[in-house]
């Protein structure tokens, strides 16, 4: 994949939603636990399998680029007093007709999940195996920071299950890594790759960051270089967002020493043609993954989905959100838990459920929300699968979109033909630009004032 022209660049260079969700999060409203368990109960005949993401947001200390909901400690006694609410929270989800579905998915991100005890995964793990029987293929993922994982802990967590780990790495350079407080040698993060691999980890992620203080073109290829020696399953490169206001700990960073914007732009490239001519599938935004893996392969037959996760390939599930700010995901609703530690729980005390914020989509948004899921995900739209679905023509449905799109198939994004929409390369580079087009919020009051990182 060529890199974009100085032109296009320039041109498309705004800001945008990454379209982990549709409707965006800007656009969700406070909700009360009782609109909650009026969705849920809407969501209990359903037939589909079910998804779990378990928030653990603990840290022992912060890593100053970290743009995630965490909280500091050295408490193993909070910790612990956390896990009981999950726990109360698994039953709760279970008596809103949850119960005995299927299990397709789990996944632990946070914080650093490896801060829990065993027994606390034997718990959490244990109470989940009662609720939900679990598919056979089921995913069972972990985030994982290499320098804080306790001795045996990787074993112990193959034991239970896990068959998929995300090690968080940013970058190899000693520099960067001093600067981003966040140091990470590269023996203990391949030390981590082979042991997962030896315990019958189906899958590794790296996760990297690009745009981080100190970090040059020059710098960064080597870092790139040294994790395709590595060789992890799937790679995920995400553009540092410098966000200094709304998350005071990145003070600590000097904006002098960031990289500009053009040698950002100079490492995306760099790293998406290094990583695909050693034989990683570009899967779109910031992915990357083996021909041979499970993400490419969905993308592949189609059925590759976007959430609050990432690119999955474990499609037609009902996602549900265990503890602090976790967001669940249904057809029908979006809804987040409440964000402070201490209202969760007092919440969950009385109610089970600590959603605070979320939508009900309208039959508008499972429209778009339907069309931007097949752009951004399998950079296709059949017009035939639109009409199937929702009984309409793709073509009268989004006469205004489609003549908007006009430019971008001058420039040369994508093809609109008479049954589908084909993106080409340049516009899998562009992709949230496009998705852009289709989204009706942005055109709108909340859309104006809402704040996204740059597309490019």
């Amino acid at each position: 994949m060529e890199k974009l022209s100085d032109d296009l660049i320039e041109k498309y260079a705004t800001s945008g939603p990454r379209y982990t969700s549709y409707p965006t999060a800007p656009n969700w409203v406070e909700i009360k636990v009782r609109d909650q368990l009026d969705w849920y109960g809407s969501a209990k005949d359903s037939q589909r399998p079910i998804s779990l993401y378990f928030h653990i947001p603990f840290c022992e200390e912060r890593c100053s680029y970290c743009g995630c909901n965490t909280m500091l400690t050295r408490s193993q006694d909070k910790v612990s007093a956390y896990v009981e609410y999950l726990l109360k929270e698994l039953e709760a989800l279970a008596k809103q007709g949850i119960k005995g579905r299927p299990l397709r998915q789990m996944h632990f991100g946070g914080g650093t999940p490896t801060y829990l005890l065993n027994e606390d995964f034997d718990l959490i793990l244990g109470k989940v195996r009662e609720l939900f029987p679990f598919e056979e293929n089921a995913e069972i993922a972990i985030e994982v920071d290499p320098s804080f994982t306790r001795p045996g802990q990787l074993k112990h967590l193959a034991k239970l299950g896990f068959n998929r780990i995300s090690l968080g790495l940013q970058d190899f350079d000693p520099k960067v890594q001093e600067a981003v407080n966040r140091i990470q040698s590269e023996e203990i993060t391949y030390d981590h790759l082979v042991q997962a691999k030896a315990l019958g980890f189906t899958g590794v992620n790296f996760d990297l960051i690009y745009g981080l203080p100190h970090q040059t073109l020059e710098s960064f290829t080597k870092t790139i270089h040294r994790v395709i020696e590595m060789r992890p399953d799937r790679l995920a490169l995400y553009n540092f967002a410098y966000l200094p206001k709304l998350l005071p700990h990145q003070k600590g960073i000097k904006e002098a020493d960031l990289p500009g914007e053009k040698e950002k732009v100079d490492i995306f490239f760099r790293a998406i043609k290094l990583f695909t001519e050693a034989g990683y599938e570009y899967i779109g935004m910031d992915h990357f993954a083996l021909a041979t893996d499970e993400l490419a392969l969905a993308q592949k037959e189609r059925r590759l989905y976007r959430n609050f996760m990432g690119y999955s390939p474990k499609s037609g599930v009902d996602l549900f959100g265990i503890g602090i700010t976790s967001i669940g995901e249904t057809e029908n609703f979006f809804v987040q838990n409440e964000k402070d530690i201490n209202t969760y729980m007092r919440k969950v005390n009385m109610l089970g459920l600590s959603g605070a914020r979320g939508i009900k989509l309208s039959e508008e948004d499972r429209i778009r929300k339907w069309t931007i899921i097949r752009l951004i995900c399998h950079f296709y739209v059949s017009f035939a699968e639109f009409t199937t679905e929702f009984g309409q023509d793709f073509k009268d449905y989004f006469k205004e979109e489609l003549a908007g799109l006009k430019e971008m198939v001058a420039d040369g994004l994508l093809e609109v033909h008479g049954d589908h929409i084909l993106i080409l390369d340049p516009g899998k580079i562009l992709i949230r630009n496009i998705c852009m087009v289709f989204d009706a919020y942005l055109k709108g009051e909340k859309g104006a004032k809402a704040q996204f990182s740059k597309t490019i």
